[in-house]
């Protein structure tokens, strides 16, 4: 199935356009490429450590991104969707940290959340808060919000899919500073990139994907598109 218009999917050139991802469509996206796949298939996976992007089934890669809806979205904007601090507790915070320290990095406590289902409701929950985000703060608001992080490489190499929002401080790459704006043009990307990497194992597993992804965001860099096994840059500071 092709998908129509893939310029809507990519952050506007002109910073004079407030257009923001429709994050809605991840969830489309996801439950397509999911439909009628077995219990094998979707947990298919490849630890070698030349097919780093082969790690993740299927189910864990849903699990990610479902996660990075929720630990993104409240890490980042949840000041702004909870401004009382009633924060809902979907998930326990605590165990949800990114980092290998931490009880479930990057995914959903898979003692709780393994079946699909589970994790779309999760998945649902956090595009939901996106959508909200986007749909109820002026774009003034999203471009003043802005942090400073030490870089990895893989930040580094990411944020060259971004026209504005995100910059490294230093010819090294050592800090990164956003803006709210860029962002959540960045995990709407990432998100996009785990679909990829859905239709990557289905296509290893001679199954067909249904969508035609557009190459838009980090899809333009060939180690999330396909066009190279070869490992990403990685996520150790720099």
């Amino acid at each position: 199935m092709a998908l129509t218009d893939p310029s809507i999917l990519e952050m506007p050139t002109s910073s004079e356009s407030g257009a923001m991802p429709w994050y809605p469509h991840i969830v489309d996206w996801v439950e397509a490429e999911l439909a009628d796949l077995s219990d094998d298939q979707l947990d298919f996976h490849d630890t070698s450590p030349e097919k780093e992007w082969m790690w993740w089934s299927c189910r864990r890669q849903v699990s990610h991104i479902a996660w990075d809806a929720l630990v993104f979205t409240k890490r980042r904007a949840g000041h702004l969707l909870w401004p009382n601090g009633d924060i809902p507790d979907p998930i326990n915070w605590a165990e949800h940290q990114m980092g290998p320290n931490n009880k479930w990095d990057r995914v959903l406590d898979t003692d709780l959340f393994s079946q699909i289902p589970d994790i779309l409701s999760h998945l649902n929950l956090g595009i939901g808060w996106l959508t909200r985000l986007v749909e109820e703060q002026p774009i003034e608001l999203l471009r003043s919000e802005t942090q400073t992080v030490r870089g990895t490489e893989f930040w580094k190499y990411v944020i060259t899919t971004l026209p504005r929002g995100a910059s490294t401080d230093d010819p090294q790459g050592s800090s990164i500073t956003y803006d709210l704006e860029g962002s959540l043009w960045m995990v709407f990307y990432e998100m996009l990139s785990h679909v990829r990497s859905i239709q990557r194992l289905k296509l290893h597993q001679g199954l067909k994907p249904a969508l035609d992804l557009p190459r838009v965001g980090y899809l333009r860099l060939p180690h999330y598109w396909g066009d190279t096994d070869v490992n990403g840059p990685g996520m150790a500071r720099i």
